[in-house]
């Protein structure tokens, strides 16, 4: 038997009338944005952020952290321009906690005083962030930093440093850096037509400088940081790498001196879930060359070749792969021992980088770092990195909440911050009142930064 349903004087249903009652009571929507902002200023990150930013002095002036903190408040709540930070002005929690929110054009001079030194500052202060967040999350595990570039495709003209890329797009240009569990670790904004691997060795210097020289490390990148610079960089480091090889090492026209090819082997999980779809694996080979760099007489590498077995009317699926006679062929040079590992663990390691464009997907769509909002490319450039101090802290609640399938931003605010709330003012105090069952997911979220974290931080 169906439900009851209200039908009206003709028989037809109608949605049921609601009451409303207006109040002049002080409410909310997103009462878990308050607690996440206190776990963030009771961590060492808050002291450590403000010397990062320019300063701001005066009794009538706002404080530096008073822009910094509402512009993360922003990015954590979904806000993609300055004239949305306006917004937390009209919830009463927020306003109350940061005693009042700067105008749009306020936050756009504060973010034109940014200097390149405090770029730096910001960009060091992201490694050792994204550092302290794996000695929590992941103590016991080597690092594995994954750098590509990605466009900010814009639509004005004035914006410093616009240019075409090699895709014909109109845009700004960022070279970034993630680790393995998605913890940022620099993020570098350029002219648009800056070639990819442009400042990667400088970026590889910095990074790996935080760490001992015989702390296992790993690097991986796609064809463009196929060069003399970057592997030697890593090899300064003691890094091992992962490079996707490019043509002008010449491997394809090697590809007949391999003479040993060893099957892939596909896992149990693989080989049921193709069976349940009735789908063929691919028939695949690994082979492996030596090469030997123009720029060394010493140096060896190896490259991983892969091959597949296609039709022999399709060609290679991209740039930086090698199609012939209904074989498609793809290499990666590296310096990883294979006398410890087969070469197929060295493939399956390298095409995890893909995971890195997923984060990339995340600052670009879900903190809106498609465009930006001023047209000095410093202040771009701190508005990118602000929204990268929020991005990792969100993540490390993303991880604690969820290690083995860890939420993205629009998953986390609505189970952290797009919570109903009531403000209630007394004795010169504001209190938050959340609803009893949204408890867990809020103590949650403020003892998870706290305890060994913190310690980590202190130390970093």
């Amino acid at each position: 038997m169906g439900k009851r349903k209200t039908l009206d004087a003709d028989g037809n249903w109608r949605p049921r009338k609601l009451k409303i009652v207006y109040t002049d009571e002080k409410l909310t929507p997103s009462a878990g944005l308050g607690p996440l902002v206190d776990a963030f200023v009771s961590s060492p990150s808050f002291q450590r952020l403000k010397p990062c930013v320019p300063h701001r002095s005066g009794n009538a002036a706002y404080d530096s952290m008073q822009f910094v903190l509402p512009l993360m408040a922003g990015f954590w709540y979904g806000y993609d321009c300055l004239q949305d930070m306006e917004e937390l002005e009209h919830k009463p929690d927020i306003s109350y906690l940061f005693e009042g929110i700067p105008k749009a054009r306020a936050f756009g001079d504060f973010l034109r005083d940014f200097e390149p030194e405090h770029i730096e500052q910001l960009n060091q202060y992201l490694t050792r962030q994204g550092l302290a967040a794996r000695k929590k999350i992941a103590p016991n595990d080597p690092l594995i930093l994954d750098m590509d570039s990605t466009s900010h495709v814009q639509s004005g003209s004035k914006i410093e440093g616009l240019g075409i890329n090699y895709k014909g797009e109109w845009c700004l240009d960022s070279l970034d850096s993630f680790d393995e569990l998605g913890f940022c670790y620099g993020f570098r904004l350029r002219p648009g037509s800056t070639f990819s691997s442009v400042g990667a060795p400088d970026e590889i210097n910095r990074i790996f400088s935080c760490l001992k020289y015989k702390e296992e490390k790993h690097f991986r990148g796609d064809s463009a940081f196929c060069n003399e610079d970057v592997i030697r960089m890593c090899l300064r480091h003691g890094a091992k790498f992962t490079v996707t090889a490019h043509g002008n090492t010449g491997w394809e026209s090697r590809i007949s001196e391999i003479t040993e090819w060893t099957p892939w082997k596909y896992t149990d999980d693989e080989i049921k879930k193709a069976e349940a779809r009735k789908q063929k694996l691919p028939e695949i080979d690994v082979g492996r060359l030596i090469y030997q760099p123009t720029w060394s007489e010493n140096l060896r590498f190896y490259i991983v070749v892969k091959r597949t077995r296609v039709s022999v009317d399709v060609g290679a699926a991209n740039l930086f792969e090698h199609a012939t006679g209904g074989l498609r062929y793809y290499g990666v040079m590296t310096n990883r021992n294979l006398f410890l590992e087969s070469p197929q663990s060295v493939l399956e390691h390298h095409a995890k980088r893909g995971n890195s464009e997923n984060f990339i997907r995340e600052k670009k769509v879900h903190l809106d770092l498609k465009h930006f909002p001023c047209l000095k490319m410093n202040a771009n450039h701190a508005y990118g990195l602000i929204a990268m101090v929020a991005y990792n802290f969100l993540r490390v609640i993303a991880r604690l909440d969820r290690p083995d399938k860890p939420h993205f931003a629009k998953k986390l605010r609505h189970k952290y911050m797009y919570l109903p709330g009531k403000v209630v003012s007394h004795a010169r105090q504001m209190f938050l009142r959340i609803p009893s069952k949204f408890r867990e997911e809020v103590e949650l979220m403020k003892t998870g930064w706290a305890g060994d974290l913190e310690a980590a931080l202190a130390m970093s």
